[in-house]
């Protein structure tokens, strides 16, 4: 038989965005941060299409996707 992994994370959140057309007013200042007790560890991340980084106040951007990814483990306290 195969045998099963554990799953890398404890907590996994994924978010997918689209729009046919987007304009930022100002550049946003944008921040993910995890956080556990008693220790955790974590990841986050998107990609992007039609979008560039940073991107331009005014400017209108087409066709956009955003997929987004935050995931995070908690990790004992040791002796």
């Amino acid at each position: 038989m195969g045998s099963r992994r554990e799953p890398e994370y404890d907590v996994e959140i994924g978010a997918s965005v689209t729009a046919s057309e987007l304009t930022f007013h100002e550049v946003p200042d944008v921040e993910s941060r995890h956080r556990a007790s008693p220790r955790s560890e974590g990841t986050a991340g998107s990609d992007r299409s039609g979008v560039p980084r940073p991107v331009e106040p005014g400017k209108v951007y087409e066709d956009v996707r955003v997929d987004y990814r935050l995931a995070s483990r908690v990790r004992p306290e040791e002796d």
